[in-house]
């Protein structure tokens, strides 16, 4: 049985890579074009473009390896079927059973080379691509590990990451006297909001307090432009945690930390347990090509089974994203909302398998 569990590994992880190569090929050129508008901000040029880019692909195969893993079978164990080949193994006496069998051995390898690349390759190179192009598109900045410090014509703003359920926190604004000055120039304000959001471009600063230094003494104010500064947004946003930029042990120990403080966690624990979700949604779509295959697609073309696969392969994920951002809305379980689609992909999968066998 081992060479017949490598002949089927051969077909169907060769096709899935050939898929992905394919997807991952096209959403990057997608993700190049949509940053031809940025380029000339500051430093960012074509060369770190292409860099941001390519950093990114690790993420983008990361996100679809489950409906490549779907096409891929599709497609490798359609071309056996055409071949005749799947009906001489079990003229051999390989039984149905034990050709699905091996298909979810060969997803379950796939499963695991993916979430090995979600776990610890491109969280790494999303966040480090992110800080690089934020760092490109606006010069003066120095970022640490605690906080970033950031300035927009006479405004310097000091920032500190993003705790649970607001964008930035900690927000602290030094304003000059002169938008020009450099070195020496004096100090017209300093200003302190609790923390801030953005949206729209606009700025919503929370209890916003400044000391307004002036020739006749300080006064208080609670007014700041926040038109002036929405360039910044992109910039900013590498203080902030984002899920995609954690490992799914990090999510778990954030999700853990905003509920013992009594944070809103919904949105970490739907990204955690969907993490966990697609891994195994993988297996479920390689062993999904498998009925298909030796049912109704077994004497089509290949354009079918791509149309088949396509099909089921957005289905899935706009089911996913439906759920998910409606989980807010209306008060949803995370784990109900992560696993659902690919309980109901596992369902189906079981339903024709038994009546394949």
């Amino acid at each position: 049985m081992r060479i017949i569990n490598r002949y089927l590994f051969n077909a169907v992880a060769g096709s899935t890579a050939l898929v992905l190569l394919v997807l991952v090929s096209l959403g990057g050129f997608i993700q190049f074009v949509s940053e031809l508008d940025d380029l000339g901000q500051g430093s960012y040029d074509m060369l770190t473009a292409i860099q941001y880019v390519l950093l990114k692909l690790p993420r983008l195969a990361h996100d679809m390896l489950p409906v490549s893993v779907l096409l891929g079978s599709l497609l490798g164990l359609g071309a056996l079927a055409s071949g005749s080949e799947l009906i001489s193994l079990q003229a051999a006496g390989v039984s149905f059973s034990r050709l699905a069998a091996s298909v979810a051995l060969t997803g379950t390898a796939i499963a695991i080379t993916g979430g090995a690349i979600g776990e610890f390759v491109s969280p790494e190179l999303e966040l480090y691509a992110r800080q690089m192009r934020a760092v490109a598109k606006s010069g003066d900045a120095d970022i640490t590990g605690t906080s970033a410090w950031l300035r927009d014509g006479d405004k310097i703003f000091n920032v500190r990451p993003a705790t649970g359920g607001i964008d930035y926190a900690g927000v602290y604004v030094f304003r000059l006297a002169d938008q020009e000055a450099e070195a020496g120039a004096a100090l017209a304000g300093i200003g302190r909001a609790d923390s801030f959001e953005t949206a729209a471009n606009t700025w919503d600063f929370q209890h916003y307090r400044e000391s307004v230094l002036d020739g006749s003494g300080v006064t208080i104010s609670n007014e700041i432009n926040s038109a002036q500064v929405d360039k910044l947004s992109d910039l900013l946003s590498i203080t902030a945690v984002r899920e995609s930029s954690l490992t799914i042990t990090e999510l778990y120990h954030y999700v853990r930390y905003l509920q013992s403080n009594g944070l809103d966690a919904d949105r970490y624990e739907i990204a955690f347990w969907s993490r966990v979700a697609t891994v195994a949604g993988i297996v479920v779509m390689c062993m999904l090509a498998v009925p298909f295959v030796f049912g109704p697609l077994r004497d089509t073309g290949a354009g079918a089974r791509m149309i088949v696969g396509v099909l089921i392969g957005v289905g899935y994920f706009l089911l996913s994203r439906t759920l998910a951002d409606s989980a807010a809305v209306f008060d949803l379980n995370p784990i109900v909302v992560a696993w659902v689609p690919t309980s109901l992909l596992l369902i189906g999968t079981l339903f024709a398998l038994r009546r394949m066998s």
